[in-house]
């Protein structure tokens, strides 16, 4: 039976060997093996790694420092550590809301271990359009061209307006791919795109498909949004008369 930290010592910086008490936690981040293999090679060397420790809670849990603890089990060296009364997911998402090293994915796939219901349909979209990122895979999520702000969704108040919607659009993004694969997914056409869809009632994403199939050379890489709707706006109005031609720039 593993040895619970004694709770009298809270927060004292502790050492071992006994690898076995550290428990992985399933709503921590992903494990990166390329990060861990480069803690491995400089713990081979050097040793621990000086100044640091990693935070479990008191039945053992992992908080913060799975990859260092996985270099210290390939590396054999003991791991400095110090016990969290309590914490829990919550703490894991706060010590590494504001660090680059956790991606937006490891966010995902905390909330949806945590069965947060806009993070679920988040994964969910995400796996059935792989070609679209996270940043515009929540602009598709909340029917808008705006992007969702990081810490919004960091924090686990990103909220689904019309997921229908969302992949409505997605699939009509989607289809242009053959005409515009090297930039039907950027963010700067997906943006462009969504803002006529969600504040042009007189587009009509069909006609503009159409209209693209008979001149997809008129379709072209853009250097900014407002660019694509010029661009979308030409291609739009191809052989309609003067009196007929449909105004779809930005405001």
């Amino acid at each position: 039976m593993v040895k619970k930290p004694n709770s009298r010592l809270m927060n004292q910086v502790f050492q071992t060997k006994t690898y076995e008490m550290f428990k992985f936690r399933e709503d921590n981040r992903q494990v990166k093996n390329r990060h861990v293999s480069k803690l491995t090679e400089k713990m081979l060397s050097k040793g621990w790694i000086k100044g640091s420790y990693v935070v479990i809670n008191e039945k053992g849990e992992i908080i913060d420092g799975q990859h260092r603890i996985l270099a210290a089990m390939k590396a054999n060296v003991p791991v400095n550590y110090i016990v969290e009364r309590g914490a829990g997911f919550d703490e894991i998402r706060g010590n590494n809301q504001d660090k680059k090293n956790w991606a937006l994915s490891d966010h995902i796939s905390g909330f949806v271990k945590d069965n947060n219901p806009n993070y679920i349909i988040l994964d969910e979209f995400l796996k059935k359009f792989p070609d679209f990122r996270v940043t515009e895979a929540l602009m598709f999520l909340t029917n808008s061209s705006n992007a969702v702000e990081r810490t919004v969704f960091e924090s686990g108040n990103f909220k689904v307006k019309n997921k229908d919607v969302a992949e409505k659009w997605a699939t009509q993004v989607t289809s242009l791919k053959g005409h515009f694969p090297k930039g039907y997914n950027k963010s700067i056409f997906v943006r462009a795109v969504l803002k006529l869809l969600s504040k042009k009632k007189e587009f009509n994403f069909d006609e503009f498909l159409r209209k693209v199939n008979l001149r997809p050379s008129m379709i072209h890489l853009c250097g900014t949004v407002e660019q694509y709707g010029m661009m979308i706006e030409e291609i739009y109005n191809y052989r309609r008369r003067n009196n007929e031609k449909v105004n779809l720039r930005f405001l």
